[in-house]
């Protein structure tokens, strides 16, 4: 086995509880370790390397305990926030929801161990300013407002916030008028809380988190690369929602916004790569959907959490013109494309202006060094 194919069983072994089915010894623990890191599933496998009692020899098993302590302190911090904020705009009666992050780590068997990232939360346009206003004046912090990605962003005890006008973006015009009407525009998508730190969290409804989190991981997919956590992400919605997700309401909407066939390809390698219970999957798959399984661990292998690996090989390499991003986003919308034509197609010229423009800025600032 090589170094991801160990990483998988490890975290088959974490996420379902499987025995582990590779030999894994000291000599592997640095390159697991950081192979692990760039897919942003560190503390994951250093978890189910320590709970497997595996014979790596004192100072590799103080290596990997390090990064279990980082997790839990990180994972900790953060519920902290996630709370004192919910319970903020709990006690102003104001319309949010958490979504992402914390949510997500909630659903695992072991929550302090998934990779925090930072605090994102979406409010309805009816409530956006209203609550942008009690965050700026409450909190005596000062918003940046991104008009590309549609949020804005601020910090509290420097952990990142980002407060989202839209719970996504689609590319196609048709797409996304159906998203804003039929799915932010219903109130029942909203209606969950989870508990956080002792506080009641506004959060997304296990139908929404299927079809949410899954757009949110092909979108970026498709555009820069991702790595395990997203997927790993979309495994335990699927995985802790069986039963309580509309099965019908969920396929209506992947059909309505093109992404059917991406939802079930991919669907195919959580259950037959990272171990997924096949019941947990709520889509019959068809044969042609394997073919696709050794074309998304290569890519996931090759471009790391959010194509951060594929971005610090390029610059590592110097070869900014060959690796700008908008020739990364060119190829993965090509070599995705079957999968959801109708939105990759629409995706394709956004992706060109968006990138050009991050990517020339950032090449003249290095060039002029």
């Amino acid at each position: 086995m090589n170094t991801f194919e160990k990483i998988l069983a490890l975290l088959r072994c974490e996420l379902w509880g499987e025995p582990l089915a590779c030999e894994v010894t000291a000599d592997d623990i640095d390159g697991i370790l950081a192979m692990a890191e760039e897919q942003g599933v560190s503390g994951l496998v250093a978890n189910a390397i320590i709970s497997s009692s595996l014979p790596i020899g004192e100072e590799k098993t103080v290596d990997v305990c390090t990064v279990q302590r980082l997790h839990e302190l990180k994972c900790r911090d953060m519920d902290k926030m996630v709370g004192r904020f919910a319970g903020f705009l709990n006690r102003r009666e104001l319309k949010y929801v958490v979504m992402k992050g914390q949510m997500m780590a909630a659903l695992y068997p072991h929550p302090q161990m998934r990779s925090c990232g930072d605090i994102d939360f979406y409010c309805p346009k009816e409530s956006f300013g209203e609550v942008q206003k009690a965050i700026e004046e409450r909190l005596g912090v000062e918003m940046q407002h991104n008009e590309e990605e549609k949020h804005d962003t601020f910090k509290l005890e420097d952990i990142h916030f980002e407060m989202h006008r839209y719970l996504t973006g689609l590319s196609s015009s048709k797409h996304k008028r159906y998203w804003e009407k039929e799915i932010e525009g219903d109130s029942v998508y909203f209606s969950c809380h989870q508990e956080i730190n002792g506080v009641k969290v506004a959060t997304c409804s296990p139908t929404l988190n299927a079809l949410f989190i899954f757009v949110h991981l092909f979108r970026h997919f498709t555009a820069e690369g991702e790595g395990l956590r997203h997927f790993c992400d979309w495994a335990m919605v699927l995985h802790r929602g069986r039963g309580e997700i509309d099965v019908k309401e969920l396929e209506k909407h992947l059909v309505n916004i093109g992404c059917y066939k991406a939802y079930r390809v991919m669907g195919s390698w959580l259950v037959n790569i990272l171990g997924l219970p096949g019941e947990d999957f709520p889509f019959p798959f068809e044969k042609e959907d394997a073919k696709w399984h050794s074309v998304i661990s290569n890519n996931i292998v090759k471009m790391g959490n959010l194509g951060k690996k594929d971005k610090k090989d390029a610059k590592e390499g110097h070869n900014f013109i060959n690796r700008l991003s908008i020739w990364v986003a060119m190829k993965q919308a090509a070599t995705f494309y079957p999968l959801a034509p109708g939105e990759i197609l629409k995706q394709i010229p956004r992706m060109i202006a968006f990138s050009a423009k991050l990517r020339l800025s950032q090449l003249f600032s290095w060039e002029g060094k």
